[in-house]
């Protein structure tokens, strides 16, 4: 099965991810983080384009990462 292609019990969600650089090796979660999540792939991609320019002089980058949604069953 290719990454971008449906999952049988999941939704694909796009989440985009915010790396501060320099990334500390001891405390990497406080360099990472998960800043937005869409349903659409192509919203996803824009807004990171849109934050990667607004924040072009600060030391960080947003990047998308295709995952999957899992909604809790009660």
């Amino acid at each position: 099965m290719r990454a971008n292609q449906p999952h049988s019990k999941f939704e694909h969600v796009y989440a985009i991810v915010r790396f501060d650089f320099p990334v500390k090796l001891e405390s990497p979660a406080n360099s990472i983080n998960v800043v937005k999540v869409f349903r659409s792939e192509e919203a996803a991609s824009k807004e990171a384009a849109r934050l990667n320019q607004t924040n072009a002089d600060k030391k960080c980058e947003y990047h998308v990462y295709m995952t999957r949604l899992a909604e809790e069953r009660t």
